[in-house]
Parts: structure tokens; sequence; C-alpha cells
């Protein structure tokens, strides 16, 4: 009997999720991001604005006054933002294992979701934010972005977690 094959034992792609999830919440986080960025440019709203928006969960008003720490600290909140999601899909992909099997699917209403579960109840209730916009062309892109730019890498992570291609 071998003794190294009965106790080394080459880990998958399935016992190890971190980095797929990590890699989502990074992918999600550039994604979204330059999606508001570039939303907000056109209307004269700087990027770092975007970015000390997010800080404003934690810090209120005062955000804006903080430079490029407070943006800084957006980013970094954005990121495990979009960590919590991927491993909340990651989670619920274990339980209800049609969520691997049609990840299109499934990461499109995830994300639209997750959007309205976010920014409408969540950051609400829970931060120091002030409420978000509610301009109707700003929340049907950001529905729109939520499905594309952060469903379904959460949908993709999930399932490359899981072994699956």
């Amino acid at each position: 009997m071998n003794l190294t094959a009965s106790f080394y034992r080459p880990h998958a792609v399935a016992d190890r999720p971190v980095p797929w999830l990590l890699l989502a919440a990074v992918i999600a986080t550039v994604l979204d991001l330059g999606f508001a960025v570039l939303f907000w440019a056109a209307e004269g709203v700087p990027a770092i604005r975007v970015l000390q928006s997010i800080a404003t969960w934690l810090l209120g008003r005062a955000a804006y006054e903080g430079g490029i720490a407070t943006a800084a600290l957006g980013s970094v909140l954005y990121v495990v933002l979009m960590w919590a999601l991927a491993v909340i899909y990651r989670g619920l992909s274990r339980s209800f294992p049609r969520l691997l099997r049609q990840p299109v699917r499934f990461g499109l209403a995830y994300g639209a979701l997750m959007y309205g579960l976010v920014f409408h109840i969540a950051v609400p209730l829970f931060t120091a934010a002030g409420p978000a916009s509610q301009r109707p062309d700003w929340i049907a892109a950001c529905v729109l972005a939520y499905m594309v730019l952060v469903g379904l890498p959460c949908a993709w992570a999930a399932r490359r977690a899981a072994g699956r291609e």
C-alpha cells in the first residue's frame, strides 16, 4: 500500500472555491464600478465621488471630504460586498444545484435580486448612507448592470468552484 497516496490527495477545483469567488468579486467590482463611473461621468460627476459614495455606507456624508482615502475605502467595501454576493450564490448553489446547471438564467435573476436587496433594502437600513438615487434611468441601468456584471460572474464562479466548466 502506498502511504503517500492515502494521505495526499491533490486538491480539486471544487475543494478550493476561494480563488474563484475572489476572482468573481474582483471582476464584478471592476465591471460594476467602471459602469457607474462612466454613467456618472456623463453627468459631470468625478470618478472619486462615485467611490466616495460607497464609503458613505460607513462614514456618512463625511466620506466626500476624505479625498483619496475614502475613495479607497469605498473600493475595498465594494470588493467585500461583491465577495459576499459570490459566496452567497455559491452557498445557494450547494442547496440548489439547478443554479449551477443554468448559470446564465439564474445568474441574471440573482443579479437583479441582489441589486434590489443591496441598494433598496440593506444600504438604506443598515448604513450611514443617504437614499440612493431614485432616477428611473439610473435604477434601470443598475438592474441591468447587476444582472450582467455581478450576477453572471457570481454564477460563473460558483460553477467553477463546484468543478463544472
